[in-house]
């Protein structure tokens, strides 16, 4: 399985997150914005978002995994980030991103979980400065469901995995390199 250390988000992918971001920065939900700065900030939490799927993108390009991008339009809630498939199966992926050095769990409204579950979470840390992204673990639903840590900072009831709780990137190889490899790979 390929890993690398960073993710540098450049080009094509760079400008679908920064198109993504202002068109959906009038559409982004209340509901879990407690950052303050109005559509301005929405744009750019949206934006880092972007940036944190990108490079889940590439690892899975970089892997040949057969995938369906979200292609949701930016006035609608996504089902997933992405479509893992194959004739078999699917799992919905939701990448998770995060921007600070002491930003140390991964969250998911516990509303959303249970009206719109993922089957994988993969939390990765952008690093601002240069676009890059650094893959930091993933966990699945199960996994979230089990633990059931349950914690609310004032807004609303989240799911929380602390880091020591993600497993590690190449533990996605068994569950995913596999059952999702592409025959013909897509270039």
């Amino acid at each position: 399985m390929i890993i690398r250390e960073n993710y540098v988000i450049t080009g094509l992918l760079y400008q679908e997150a920064l198109q993504y971001a202002e068109r959906s920065k009038a559409f982004t939900s209340n509901r879990h914005d407690f950052h303050s700065g109005g559509l301005e900030n929405k744009k750019k939490k949206m934006f880092e978002g972007k940036l944190g799927e990108k490079a889940v993108k590439m690892f899975f390009l970089d892997n040949e995994i057969q995938f369906v991008e979200d292609h949701t339009g930016y006035n609608k809630r996504d089902e997933y980030d992405f479509l893992l498939v194959n004739k078999t199966e699917q799992l919905k992926v939701d990448v998770k991103t995060r921007t600070e050095d002491f930003h140390k769990r991964t969250l998911e409204m516990v509303e959303q979980a249970k009206t719109h579950p993922k089957d994988i979470f993969i939390s990765v840390r952008l690093f601002r400065e240069t676009n890059s992204v650094e893959l930091v673990g993933w966990y699945t639903f199960h996994d979230m469901i089990q633990k059931n840590q349950i914690e609310n900072q004032g807004f609303l009831d989240n799911y929380v995995m602390y880091d020591k709780d993600l497993r590690p990137i190449s533990d996605l190889e068994p569950l995913i390199l596999h059952r999702f490899i592409r025959v013909n790979p897509i270039i």
